[in-house]
Order: structure tokens, then sequence, then C-alpha cells
């Protein structure tokens, strides 16, 4: 019987050091809770939306974790205090645990009180769901408000930078007036109520932000660019014109030549469109502000290229024409050379055919279409000699 009694007082007082060992970590855990980012901003503003109605449960269940604490350390100094085995397992087991007292009936000669009481463990498990509670809000909006903070703070200094570009150039406010109000009420949002952004990942959302910055700074410093090189942009803009006049002369001396070396309907010239590019260089400077400007300058170039275009087009049409011609005059001397070669060159019908094709090429205007019929004839009727041959 006595050794039943050691056994139970050895378990008693190893219970009492394990309880002790978790009164310490618990005292850790709840000044660590309360030093994290999450508690700090919750307890330092007033939560507006879904973070209000959730830090009002939280906030009520840490006060609760805290009480109950007490009540924790309370039971285990009596317990140190203990002696006897059968008292310390009251305290350490047993539902004495007093955690509440609730009025259930007045009366005339005192009120009626029921008394909640728990064990010690059940008085832990209560803390454990509790501190649950508090660790889950706090951790959520510690992680939004981090997250969302951090990256708020490049796009603030991005927009700061593109609205004095946008200032200086006259473009480009309105945009940046609502990409900053979008900006400033995520902010406050992200300080206010951080866990209505729990369904908008922190990265796509500011990426998304992002995005649109960098989309109307593009814009901008593509116009700034404009306005910092306007006299060399200009001076390209010339020489182009001046190209362009080059080229049309080119045009017209190949359309020239071709009319006059190729039978068939006249190539039509492209549209002179030099002067009213001219006049249109001469005119950029006009527009009021460098948005304009910048506008005016693209579809200078776009017509540019455009009548540069036209022009290589147009050359290449009548460059091809006595490309053509040269090509037929090529492949006949190489059908006549294999005449030569396996000795049909003497051949009636291919002799009478040789000048018709000689007479079509080497003639001014030259038939291109009939040039190119003849020889196809020739090309024919060397194959069929060449194989009459080769039967004999």
């Amino acid at each position: 019987m006595r050794g039943a009694r050691y056994r139970m007082t050895d378990d008693l007082n190893a219970e009492l050091a394990r309880r002790l060992d978790d009164e310490q970590r618990m005292a850790t855990a709840l000044v660590e809770l309360e030093r994290r980012p999450g508690h700090v901003l919750l307890a330092g503003i007033t939560p507006t939306g879904l973070t209000a109605q959730q830090w009002a449960v939280a906030s009520d269940a840490l006060a609760r974790l805290w009480q109950d604490f007490a009540i924790y350390r309370g039971v285990l100094a009596a317990a140190r205090d203990e002696a006897e085995p059968a008292a310390l397992h009251r305290l350490l087991r047993e539902p004495s645990v007093e955690v509440g007292r609730t009025v259930v009936e007045r009366r005339l000669t005192g009120d009626v009180e029921r008394v909640e009481t728990l064990t010690l463990e059940q008085l832990s498990a209560r803390m454990e769901a509790a501190f649950r509670v508090v660790d889950e809000v706090v951790e959520a909006c510690g992680a939004l408000h981090g997250a969302f903070l951090t990256g708020l703070a490049p796009l603030a200094e991005r927009l700061g930078a593109a609205r004095a570009l946008a200032a200086e150039l006259g473009a480009g406010v309105g945009e940046l007036a609502v990409l900053t109000a979008k900006v400033d009420d995520l902010d406050r949002t992200c300080a206010a109520d951080p866990l209505s952004l729990a369904g908008q990942p922190p990265a796509e959302v500011l990426a998304a932000l992002a995005a649109e910055i960098a989309e109307v700074s593009a814009r901008l410093g593509a116009i700034a660019a404009v306005r910092d090189g306007w006299d060399a942009t200009v001076a390209g803009l010339e020489a182009a014109l001046g190209m362009l006049a080059d080229l049309g002369e080119q045009e017209r001396q190949a359309r020239a030549l071709a009319a006059e070396r190729i039978a068939g309907p006249p190539l039509t010239a492209p549209p002179d469109r030099l002067p009213a590019l001219r006049q249109r260089l001469a005119t950029l400077s006009g527009p009021v502000g460098w948005p304009a400007r910048a506008a005016g300058l693209d579809a200078l170039h776009r017509a540019v290229d455009e009548a540069e275009r036209e022009l290589r087009a147009a050359h290449a049409l009548a460059a091809g024409l006595l490309e053509r011609r040269a090509e037929l005059r090529g492949r006949f001397e190489s059908f006549r050379a294999k005449a030569t070669r396996l000795g049909h060159a003497e051949e009636p019908d291919l002799l009478r055919i040789d000048g018709d094709v000689r007479r079509l090429l080497w003639s001014r205007p030259c038939d291109l279409a009939a040039a190119t019929r003849a020889l196809l004839d020739y090309q024919r009727l060397l194959q069929q000699v060449a194989g009459q041959g080769r039967t004999a």
C-alpha cells in the first residue's frame, strides 16, 4: 500500500514538473504572439470591415486566454506548495479549477450561482483552442499586410516618377490619377482591413498594377524620347525624304526603260507623295504639346514607310520585266548551245523557231508573252529531235 502511495506521489510530482514546463512555454508563446507584426498592426489601428469582425472575436479570445493563463499559473503555484498527495491530485487531475461563476437565481437569502470548473487538462485544451483562433487572425493579417505593403512601396515610387514626367509632357495625367487612386485605396485597405484582401493573391494584384503603371510609363518614355531627340529625328526624316526623291527617280527611269523595251500596256505610275510629305514635315512642330507632336511624328514615319513601299514595288515591277527578258535570253542561249552540242542546230524546224525567238527577244519593244511561247516551242522541238536521234 505504501509503495503504491509512493508511486502515486512520484507520478503527481512528474506531472507537476511537466505542467510547470508547459507554463514556461505558454508564457513565451503569448509574449511572442503579441510581438508579431500582425498583432502589432491590429493593436495599433482601428480595423474596419472583415478585419474588424474577425479581430473582435480574436481579441476576446486573447483576453480570455490571458485570464485562463493566470488561473493556470495560480493552480500550479498552489500545487508547488502542496505536500499532501490527495490535495495535489485534486489540483492537477480533478475538475477543481474554477473558471467562472454565473448567477442562476437571485434570492432574499443570497444569489444562487453556478460554478464552472474544469480539470487542468481541460483548461489547457481550452487555452490551446483560443490560441489557435488568435494565431490564425494575427498571422493572416501580418502576412497580407506585409506582402502588400512591401510591394506597394516601389509602385508608389514609380507612380511618383511617372506623374512628374506626365506633368512635364502634359500627357497621361488622367490615367496616372486613376492608378494613383487604385494604389492609395489598396494601401488604405492594407492598413485597416488586410483580411478583406485574403482572396486576392498579393503577387497577382501587385503585378497587374505594375503592368498598368509600366504601360503608361512606357508611353510617357516614348514621348520624352521624341522630345529629347527631336532635332535628330527631324533631320532623319529630311534624309528619308531625300532618299524617297532618289528612289522616285530610279522608279521613273526603270518604268521608262520598261516602256521602251517591253511591249504591253503602260505601267501605272505610283502616286507622287513627296510634296505632301515635305509639307507635313514642315508643319510637324506646329501642334502644341509633345503628345500631339509625337503622334504626328509617328504618323509621318508610317506615311514615309508606305511611300517607300509603293516606290519599291513599282520599281521592282518595272525592273522585273527587264529581268524577265534577260532570263528568257539566257535560257534561249542555253538551249541553242545544247542543240549545237547535240548536232541539231542546223535542223530546219529548229532554225525557223530560232529566228522567231531571236527576233522576239532582241526587238524593241519585246513581246514577252510571244517570246515565252516561242521559246517553249524551241525547247519541245529540241527534246523531240534529240529523242529521235537517240532512237536512231
